[in-house]
């Protein structure tokens, strides 16, 4: 079915990848500059013929984006429990993406308390946002499964 060096894309996504190698039922992924185990069963196989014409009909740039959509469908508070890291990896660049378009001004992460991995990953992530601060309170219940983000102006 699958095997290392094909192109792949993550099902209902664009972006395409080429399979590295291939473990049991999960699949190593190269995105550009990322690296993603995913499972095999969310990838789907793309063609030289489907990459060309994706290349030839998509205009270098976007020009129109509709925000009063993404602001409808953004997710202020974005649970993360249950999720493994590098699927944690895929979602957070798309929230940060859409958070820092959308021009938000704080939200939550909730990554529950577990072994700690997915926090660790979560506070990582944000830190390489020069545009994104790490709220501390811990006058919070719950401040170890939660990750406030607030979003500098």
């Amino acid at each position: 079915m699958f095997k290392p060096g094909d192109l792949v894309a993550i099902k209902g996504r664009k972006e395409v990848g080429t399979i590295l190698s291939i473990q049991g039922k999960q699949a190593e992924v190269a995105f550009a500059m990322l690296k993603l185990r995913v499972s095999i069963s969310d990838l789907e196989v793309v063609t030289e013929d489907e990459l060309e014409e994706e290349e030839t009909s998509s205009t270098p740039f976007n020009t129109s984006i509709d925000t009063k959509e993404r602001m409808l469908h953004f997710q202020f508070e974005l649970d993360l429990r249950g999720k493994m890291k590098d699927e944690v990896l895929v979602l957070l660049t798309s929230w940060m993406d859409d958070a820092l378009l959308l021009g938000v001004e704080k939200a939550t992460i909730i990554h529950g308390r577990g072994t700690g991995v997915i926090k660790d990953t979560v506070r990582n992530f944000i830190r390489q946002y020069k545009e994104a601060d790490i709220l501390h309170d811990p006058s919070l219940r719950n401040a170890d499964s939660i990750t406030i983000v607030r979003f500098k102006k």
